[in-house]
Order: C-alpha cells, then structure tokens, then sequence
C-alpha cells in the first residue's frame, strides 16, 4: 500500500475533485454538508479558528496494486488508521473511493485545524505514514513495499503526487523507474539495457569522458528527460552497474589503458636503467655532498659542505630556502647546491 499526501490551501478544489460525478464514491465523512460547496465552506468555518494558517488543507490518496481488493469496509478501516496515526482524532474528514482507474485507491481529505481550533503536526509526515502503510500490509495481507530509502528510489515532488491526484496518471518518475527496473532485471549487457528501454520509448544517454569511461547516464521519456542521480540514488551509473549493468566499451577502455599504462611502465623502467648507467659511468654515488650557502641580510655569506648522511640528517631540500622572521622580512636566504665531490 502506497500512501502519497499534499497540504494545500484550498478545500473547495479538493473537494470537488475526491467527489467527481460518475468517478468517485462517499465512503464516509463527519459532515453534514451534501455538495462540494456546502462541504467547502463547512471546511472554511472551522479553518477560520487558525486564519493565519497557510496550509489547512491535508490529502491523501491510499493505493493497493491492481491485482489486489479491498472491500469498502477495509478501506474505511485503513483511512481510520491513517487519520489516527497521523494525529486526525478531532478533525473534519471526507472518505472516498475513486473508481475511474486500474489501481484501487481512496482519498482521504482532512482539515489539519481540529474542531477545537488546534493543527495537526505536519513534522516529518511523509516519513510518519510509512510505518502506518506497513502494518496495513500486515493486515490486509497485501504486498510489502519497501519503503523508497531502501530501493533507492527518488520520493515524488509535491508537484508530481498533486498531478497524479489531478489527472489519475501515473508521475514521469515513476514510469522511468519501473522501466529501468524492468530493463535491467538481474543484470544484463549495456546493448540489451538500451534495447530494452526503446522498446518502451525510453531512451538512453551516457555523459561518457574523452577517455571512454562513462561518468553518468540519464532517460528519457516523451520527451522528459531525468538524470539517473534524480531518480534515486539507485540509478547512478555506479549504482546500476552494481545492480548488474555492464558497459563493454567501458572494459575494452581499461584493456587498452591497462595495454599503455604497461608500455609506459617499461619505457620508464628503461630510462631509469640508462640514468643508473650514466651514473656509475661518471662515477657519481649516494656518498655525495651538498653546498649550503646561507646569505644574510648584511649581504654576508656563510658556506657549509654537508655529505649525504649530514645533509638528509637535517631535512634539507634542493632548490631555494628562504626563512622569514615573525615580522615576515626575510633573514636569510639560502641556496642549495648537490654536487659529487667537495671541488665546487
């Protein structure tokens, strides 16, 4: 069971579309109206007790997968337990079953101002509803949905779920995720992915480097187009080649770096076989000596002649030291000479 839920501003829109003719049937409410504007302006007499409340309308549509039934009795029974475990105790509600698509489904509309002029929490109520969509799975023996943080799934925007409410559609999202799920299925080839996916009108690119390697990928879907990462974290690319994708332009390009990274590794072997040559040539060792001239401020020189050992021993580098004073004016500078013998 899915649960997908909207705050709004205003009842009478609400109203007029859980109760569309021909479409919807009244399973219960706690109100005396009889028509949608009688309702919305019954919603408006006790919202008036929090005028400054920006967001007094709460709906909510609860789904079962096609293949499965509720009766209307445990469909009551299951907007009874979302309205109680949501904080609704005392608080205007209308109770409809819509019959209009192939999934089963009702829409609970409910005033977060109480009769008593207080509001129903909204802290959190996307998270707090799962935990209820669960134990109604239980119940009713439906179908165990992971909640969306465990399958990697992106949640739906506010936007999508009040365009789903609106036209009874499935969102964008949604339709990609199931597709790539599909396509993919235990795992399968980058070629087979793609042919998948366009069987379905789902197309495919990959944000793919100079190098070959593929960075990213998004989808595409009558003309929308979602990047993997904003369907949910499970469908990056690294993501989806965990789950099973394999890419074999990405193997062949590790092949052919892991072919040049060889070739420059014995090429650098080889050089530095020819410099160790040259060296014993020209008589040159690790016993050498290094020259440290440290000249002052004054213009004054002072040269110190180090062998390797003394030289290491007190961490110096080649090249240029420049040491600055607290005040940032330099005091010395000294230069560094390395030399194989004590004849500068």
């Amino acid at each position: 069971m899915i649960a997908k839920l909207v705050k709004g501003k205003g009842f009478r829109g609400a109203v007029e579309y859980d109760l569309q003719p021909g479409k919807s049937v009244m399973l219960e409410t706690n109100m005396a109206g009889a028509t949608p504007r009688s309702l919305a302006a019954e919603f408006g007499s006790v919202r008036a007790l929090r005028a400054r409340l920006a967001k007094a309308v709460c709906h909510v549509s609860l789904s079962i997968h096609p293949d499965e039934h509720l009766s209307d009795d445990q469909w009551r029974e299951a907007a009874h337990a979302w309205l109680d475990g949501m904080g609704f105790v005392n608080n205007q509600y209308i109770i409809s079953r819509h019959t209009d698509s192939a999934h089963a489904h009702v829409h609970i509309l409910a005033n977060r101002v109480s009769l008593d002029g207080q509001v129903v929490s909204d802290s959190h109520d996307y998270k707090r509803q799962e935990p209820i969509m669960r134990r109604l799975e239980k119940q009713f023996g439906l179908r165990m949905v992971p909640p969306s943080q465990q399958v990697g799934r992106a949640a739906l925007t506010k936007g999508e779920i009040e365009r789903c409410l609106r036209t009874g559609e499935t969102s964008m999202r949604i339709r990609l995720q199931q597709a790539v799920d599909t396509a993919l299925g235990q795992g399968c080839p980058m070629s087979m992915f793609r042919d998948r996916l366009a069987q379905v009108g789902v197309g495919v690119r990959l944000n793919t480097a100079s190098t070959g390697f593929v960075s990213g990928i998004s989808f595409a879907l009558d003309d929308v187009a979602f990047k993997g990462s904003k369907l949910g974290k499970g469908y990056t690319w690294n993501a989806l080649q965990q789950r099973g994708l394999y890419n074999e332009q990405d193997r062949r390009c590790e092949e052919k770096q892991f072919e040049s990274g060889s070739e420059r590794k014995c090429g650098l072997e080889q050089n530095e076989s020819i410099e160790s040559e040259r060296d014993r040539e020209s008589g040159y060792t690790t016993d050498g000596f290094s020259k440290i001239i440290e000249r002052g401020s004054d213009g004054h020189e002072q040269t110190t002649i180090l062998s390797d050992q003394e030289f290491h021993g007190n961490e110096f580098t080649f090249g240029k030291i420049d040491e600055i004073n607290k005040r940032g004016k330099r005091q010395r500078k000294t230069s560094i000479k390395r030399c194989t013998d004590i004849s500068f």
